[in-house]
Parts: structure tokens; sequence; C-alpha cells
């Protein structure tokens, strides 16, 4: 009768299962150092009520812009190794997570590039943004109470300090070309102004059209009331050239006084005629022009005044649409300060090695069974 052969000691299963799984329980209970998780909530709202595109029409929820593109925007920032930098005043990133006191499974290596740096950081941050509701969770692990706290509470901070910069470099950019616009309808109206009081100072004159009129009246009044005394004085000239001439010769010479008095008054009058003719063609020349000059620097005032209207209703409306799509960050759940570590998840974190040396040891277990057949082993 043969001899029934022993069975063999489990030393695979004890080096793939039982090993890991006592390993990872003294890492998880004796070795692991605890994380604390502190996490708030914000909401970034506007003036005005966000539009809802196609997708939102059909779906219910707020379209991808407005307050969502900028809380995607406050995610790629707390990510970055701006924030790291920004805050580094306050808090110390580097220092923290790579202290001594932490696991060396935990921490980050005192040596760590800034890379390295980056990607650890990205571990320990978690943001998350409910597009039904806009608002958005970030959580921090930290690993003492103190920290987890202070770093949402400065990603908190340091969000809101780029939502109002956000808002100011739109609002800067929106009304700079407007204020420039504005600027220079109002230089032109000045100089238009400073033109027109030139002009009338330099005349002597308020109103150059009512006053040349006025003056050109009174000069004509005095020219017709000349004329009239000249034609007075030779209606009487030619009246005793006639009484005397009826009972003297021409060639006396009170006839001949009488004549040349009233040739005298004739050419008088021709010359005062000439005059008046010319003087009165010069200055309606002279009225012209002046007219024609004042008429075209009241007309550019007036469409330049209008211009200026214009453009400072146009700097208006773009401040309203600027105060319509102001942006606000609002905490509606402020950080907290954790009680206890939750993190790292001992049992969870126990139950996967178990899990993984099981799927280890039964691969090891089917790649051993496989070379005994295959060399006869019995």
């Amino acid at each position: 009768m043969s001899k029934s052969r022993s069975r063999p000691f489990p030393w695979l299963f004890l080096l793939l299962v039982i090993l890991p799984t006592v390993l990872a329980t003294v890492y998880y209970y004796r070795y692991a150092s605890d994380q604390y998780v502190s996490e708030a909530h914000f909401i970034i709202q506007g003036s005005s009520a966000p539009k809802m595109d196609f997708l939102g029409a059909l779906t219910g929820l707020p379209g991808a812009g407005g307050a969502t593109s900028d809380a995607m925007i406050i995610r790629d920032y707390i990510l970055s190794a701006d924030f790291i930098k920004d805050i580094e005043p306050e808090l110390d990133v580097r220092a923290h997570y790579s202290n001594l006191a932490i696991d060396p499974y935990a921490r980050l290596p005192t040596e760590a590039s800034q890379e390295d740096l980056l990607e650890y950081w990205q571990t320990m941050i978690d943001i998350e943004h409910d597009l039904t509701s806009g608002i958005s969770t970030v959580t921090m692990t930290a690993f003492d109470p103190e920290t987890g706290k202070k770093l949402v509470a400065l990603a908190l901070k340091q969000s809101e300090m780029l939502v109002n910069k956000l808002s100011a470099s739109l609002r800067t950019d929106a009304l700079q070309i407007a204020e420039k616009e504005v600027l220079s309808a109002e230089t032109e109206v000045n100089s238009l102004r400073e033109q027109l009081t030139a002009f009338r100072q330099q005349q002597d004159v308020l109103d150059p059209a009512s006053q040349a009129n006025a003056r050109i009246e009174r000069e004509e009044t005095a020219r017709l009331t000349r004329l009239s005394e000249l034609q007075t004085q030779l209606s009487q000239a030619e009246a005793e050239l006639a009484q005397v001439s009826a009972f003297m010769q021409p060639e006396t010479m009170r006839v001949k006084t009488a004549q040349s008095k009233v040739n005298s008054l004739r050419q008088q009058m021709n010359k005062e005629q000439a005059k008046s003719v010319a003087q009165s063609r010069g200055k309606s020349t002279e009225v012209a022009g002046q007219l024609a000059q004042y008429t075209e620097l009241q007309s550019r005032l007036g469409f330049a005044e209008q211009l200026y209207k214009s453009k400072q209703a146009a700097l208006e409306q773009a401040r309203l649409e600027i105060d319509r799509k102001q942006r606000y960050l609002t905490v509606t759940v402020q950080p907290n300060l954790p009680d206890e570590a939750i993190k790292p998840e001992k049992i969870s974190g126990i139950l996967t090695v178990l899990l993984l040396s099981f799927l280890f040891w039964g691969i090891g277990s089917l790649s051993v069974a496989a070379i005994r057949d295959h060399v006869g082993w019995v």
C-alpha cells in the first residue's frame, strides 16, 4: 500500500497574501500619518440672470458661460503653481507637506522639483462644480486640522481676489475705448468754443449777424440823409438859378455864381452816390465773409456738441452693461475645522491590498501549477 503524500506548506499564499495584508495593516494602524480634510462651498453670481443656451434649454441646466466658466477659471488657478506661489507668504505648502514627521509614503520628498510639488499638490485638492445649482465645492487635505482649514480659507480669499481682478480688467478694457472717445469729443467741443469766443472778441461783437445788419442799416440811413440834404440844396440852387436867369443875362456874375453852385452840388451828389455804392459793396463783402466764418464755426460746434452727447450716452450704456456682467464670489459654506482624520481610509486600504494579494496569489498559483505540469512534477 502506497504511502500518502503530505500537503506542501502554503509558502506562496503566505508570501503573496498574508504578508502584504499584515504589512498594510501595520502601516495603516502604526505608521500612516493622519490626514485631515476641510471643505467649503462657494458660488459665483452676477448682477443679471444667466442666459440659457440651446443645450441648457433641452436639459434645464444653465449655459456653459458666465458663472460656470468663472468657476472653471478658479479651479485651474487653485490647481496651478501660481496659487502655491501667491499663498507662500502666508503658508509654505512645500514645508508643510515635506515635514519629516509625516510618514515617508505620504509626504512630499524634500528634494522634490517644482513639477513634483505641483503634481503632489493636485492630489491633495478636489474641486467640484454642480451645474444645476452653480455651487462649487473645494476640498483640501492636510496633515493637521488648522492647516487644512487655512488652506481652504486661502483658496477662497485668492479666488475672490481673482474674480474681482477679472471683473476690474473687463471694466477697464470695455470702458477705456468709450472714455477715450468721450474725451476726444469733449476736446473738440472746447476747441470750437474757444475759436468762437476768439472770433467774437476779434470782431468785438456777440452776434455778428444781427450786429452787422444793424451797422449796415445805420450807415445806409446816414448816406441817405446826406444825399437828401444835398438834393435839397441842389433843388434850392437850381430854383435860384432859374429865378436869376429869368431877368439876367447868362454872362452876368450872379448867373454864373448860381450856375457854379448848381454844378458843384451836382458833382457832390455824384461823388456821394458813387462813394455810397462802393462802401455798400465793400461792407457787404466784409459782412458776408464774417457771417460765413461765424456760421461755419456755429455749425461745427453744434455737430461736435451732438457727437459729445452721443458719446456720453454710449459711455453710460457701456457702464450699465459692465455692471450687468459684474461677478461676485459668495461663500455659502465656510471652511470647517476637522475634528478627526478621515484619511487614509484604513479599512478600504487594507481590503484593497487583500483583494490584490488574492489576485496575485491566484495568478501565481496557476503559473506554478502550469510549470509543474509542464516539467512532469507530481
